[in-house]
């Protein structure tokens, strides 16, 4: 069976935005059986021996499936979607496009975002981020420009259909969901809020909730 290590505690910011999320999100759309290897942040257990085996950084996620251990979320999704006939396409072209479009979720949009929500959430108080976040802004809203105009052609980023990089960038857009930087890409913030009404995505969020709340 599919393990997925995931997060038993968390400091309260990242709460609802952590990339276990996407993992779980992409084991429940695939319809696979899955258990959650849930870690003890405040006790130390993503620094302890046993998980470090598993990932050498000591961060969430990783999956163990049947003894293939894979780390890096944007890898986990991409394997678990395979085992799919709907959350890829069949053909090497088209699943070029999935490839690129997971790619552009992790690195061109993600980055910037992760900085940005560090920013606010970590460091909002320092002189250093007070002059960082400017220039973020400037560039997350350049990235927002550019997906909205995608997403004004079609609803999800490959066409009709939710795939797999919808869970990768749906889920990043959720590190800046507490700024007002979605008001300025509306097809964005109306992917977002169409990726989430996904009852995959409710099933696992809850039993994150009560996860986090146990």
């Amino acid at each position: 069976m599919l393990t997925i290590y995931a997060f038993a505690n968390m400091p309260p910011p990242v709460v609802g935005v952590t990339r276990d999320l996407r993992a779980l999100w992409t084991a429940e759309e695939a319809r696979v059986p899955y258990r959650v290897h849930a870690l003890d942040h405040a006790r130390g257990d993503l620094r302890g021996p046993e998980y470090v085996a598993v990932n050498p950084f000591g961060l969430v996620p990783a999956i163990d499936d049947d003894g293939l251990v894979l780390f890096e979320s944007g890898a986990i999704v991409l394997h678990i979607a395979a085992k799919t006939d709907w959350l890829l396409p069949a053909s090497p072209r088209e699943r070029a496009h999935a490839t690129q479009w997971a790619f552009a979720a992790v690195d061109t949009m993600q980055s910037k975002m992760t900085e940005l929500f560090l920013v606010d959430k970590f460091y909002a108080e320092q002189a250093w981020a007070k002059e960082r976040r400017p220039g973020l802004v400037d560039v997350v809203r350049k990235r927002l420009t550019g997906l909205d105009r995608e997403l004004g052609r079609r609803p999800y980023l490959l066409g009709e259909e939710f795939t797999a990089p919808d869970i990768l960038m749906s889920s990043a857009l959720r590190e800046i969901q507490h700024t007002d930087l979605l008001g300025g890409a509306p097809n964005v913030a109306a992917y977002k809020t169409r990726c989430e009404a996904r009852p995959a995505w409710r099933k696992i969020y809850a039993a994150y909730e009560q996860r986090l709340a146990a």
